[in-house]
């Protein structure tokens, strides 16, 4: 008999080792899947995805842990993230037909993600994103929260960890070129033309990282608080941060300008110093090229004259 203290100390780690341990489930009718377990997630998906679903429980646990952070909330419930290997299993499990384009979908009052297959190269990105809308809603249910499409699109980049390099550099080139937009600027963007829409992505990123970091411990958590009781975005941020919407807003802009604009300036230049150094390259080829011509060009004429005195020496001496 086991002593009840060991007992439950065996039964806790039989369980934990559960979790952990991919096992294979089916339903429906559908070919047999496999269920990765763990405290947070439960991760459904094809034997052939195995790779794919770890590399989703690594990112969707990384996402979690920024997005309780930033939106101070701690989810109780256990998310279910299903990898879905064909179209046809990807209409089954968001319930209808889907357009081929569309790679993810997030039922937040099922605490549910569904997402394509799509390669461990992209699959984390992906996971995180769907993973944003479901955490956010939950933080929105409890304040009532309108949320601005800003904040919705830039805490779904910020839960991957960063930019991607085009948006990086989409950033450099407005904040180099005074092109940075307002607040007011950013929401109306994205329904406006595409490369208004990839900087308002890239600006919401940076608008959320900066919020974040404003309030420790809070995050952008009081901002939604405050949204939910007033309803209004500005006078939700003065609430929130105790600062004018106007000032924030300047010294957000500040933030990014002083991130990005080096990047931009060094890319202009670098593609000047690129175009300048291929030019003075160009340059010393063309000198050497006409240097070895004009030597080479001496050297015929200098053999022509050696041949002609030579031949003048050789008839001298036979006349004598």
């Amino acid at each position: 008999m086991w002593p009840p203290v060991l007992s439950t100390i065996k039964l806790t780690v039989i369980a934990m080792l559960t979790l952990a341990l991919p096992i294979t489930v089916s339903g429906n009718g559908r070919s047999r899947q496999r269920a990765l377990g763990t405290e947070q997630f439960r991760i459904l998906y094809a034997p052939a995805d195995e790779d794919q679903a770890i590399i989703a429980q690594q990112a969707a646990s990384t996402a979690l842990r920024r997005l309780q952070q930033a939106l101070d909330i701690k989810l109780q419930r256990r998310i279910e993230i299903h990898i879905c290997h064909t179209q046809q299993e990807f209409n089954h499990c968001v319930g209808e037909t889907s357009p081929p384009w569309l790679m993810g979908q997030a039922f937040p009052n099922q605490s549910r993600v569904v997402v394509k297959a799509i390669g461990p190269q992209r699959i984390g990105r992906l996971v995180a994103h769907e993973l944003t809308h479901v955490v956010l809603q939950h933080k929105l249910d409890q304040t009532g929260a309108p949320a601005p499409r800003w904040l919705h699109e830039g805490l779904a980049q910020y839960a991957t960890g960063d930019l991607p390099s085009g948006r990086r550099q989409v950033l450099s080139q407005a904040a180099a070129a005074d092109k940075l937009l307002t607040l007011e600027e950013v929401e109306k963007a994205f329904g406006g033309p595409v490369a208004k829409v990839n900087l308002a992505y890239a600006q919401s990123y940076t608008l959320v990282g900066y919020l974040a970091q404003l309030n420790p411990g809070e995050g952008l958590g009081r901002f939604l608080d405050e949204l939910g009781e007033v309803s209004d975005v500005d006078r939700a941020l003065v609430r929130a941060y105790h600062k004018p919407a106007g000032q924030l807003e300047e010294e957000w802009l500040g933030h990014v300008r002083r991130a990005y604009l080096g990047r931009g300036i060094m890319n202009q230049y670098g593609t000047i110093i690129w175009v300048a150094m291929a030019a003075l390259f160009a340059v010393v080829v063309a000198v050497k090229l006409w240097r070895a011509r004009r030597i080479r060009q001496r050297m015929q004429q200098e053999e022509r004259l050696r041949q002609l005195l030579e031949g003048g020496a050789s008839d001298s001496f036979t006349d004598r």
